[in-house]
């Protein structure tokens, strides 16, 4: 999954989200491309936050390589 140039709009946030899903299982992930709101949320204590679901994506694979 690569990202387009910063500030190109994806298509159909929503394939892009249900994409996240898939790739991040243990995460529970919402957005609200409209706002724009993209979240992650895992157990009690970790919570990320991101504008984009590009953005919210390496986040969560810099979480993940640690």
């Amino acid at each position: 999954m690569k990202a387009p140039r910063p500030g190109t709009w994806c298509p159909d946030p929503a394939a892009y989200l249900a994409a996240l899903r898939a790739e991040f299982p243990s995460w529970g992930i919402i957005a609200d491309p409209e706002r724009p709101i993209w979240m992650a949320v895992r157990g009690s204590g970790l919570f990320v936050r991101a504008t984009d679901g590009f953005t919210l994506r390496q986040r969560l694979l810099e979480i993940s390589r640690r």
